[in-house]
């Protein structure tokens, strides 16, 4: 019996070989494009059910408004203590609403770089470098898993170098009168003498 299917299998694939052979390469291959496209649709079709049951459904989101938005400007001296900006939004609906900070270099509302762990309705700007950046924060209101923020305007922190040539002139013409003061309470001595 063993023998007999052997037999059968082996004429099926030899038959098979000079069909192919016969045809040519293209049909080969049009045959595995549709046999691994059906795969594939098969497959992307399970991953759909999949993520369709998984997600709920989505809540209509109330976009936050501000009651307290960004704007002007503040100078600061290097290492001098930043004010911080505020924020505050609200929403018309029971959504959470919850802050991310970015700053950039150029005055836009976007495209800037997240502030890590800057997730409050305020936030201290940095004074330990010289230069301008920008900073805005964006609030999204969220409910379950659908949201809708919004984006504040921009704060201009400009942060310049300390002004230690003041304090250091002070400082020498200060020397220099005491350098003189001794000079001449010493000529005074020699004279006496």
């Amino acid at each position: 019996m063993k023998n007999k299917w052997l037999k059968k299998g082996l004429i099926f694939l030899v038959s098979g070989c000079l069909i192919l052979s016969m045809t040519g390469c293209s049909q080969i291959q049009h045959l595995k494009d549709q046999v691994l496209g059906k795969a594939a649709e098969e497959k992307e079709e399970e991953k759909t059910e999949e993520t369709e049951v998984e997600e709920e459904p989505e809540v209509e989101v109330a976009k936050p408004e501000w009651k307290t938005n960004l704007s002007g400007s503040a100078t600061y001296k290097v290492g001098d203590e930043a004010k911080a900006l505020s924020v505050e939004a609200t929403t018309s609906d029971d959504g959470t609403i919850t802050y991310q900070w970015y700053q950039s270099s150029t005055n836009i509302n976007g495209g800037g770089t997240l502030i890590e762990g800057a997730t409050e309705n305020s936030y201290t700007p940095s004074t330990e470098k010289e230069g301008t950046m920008y900073y805005y924060v964006v609030a999204t209101n969220t409910i379950d898993n659908s949201s809708n923020g919004i984006t504040s305007d921009t704060a201009e922190v400009v942060v310049q170098a300390k002004d230690d040539s003041k304090d250091d002139s002070k400082d020498d013409s200060k020397d220099e009168k005491e350098a003189e003061s001794k000079e001449a309470d010493s000529q005074k001595e020699k004279d006496q003498q």
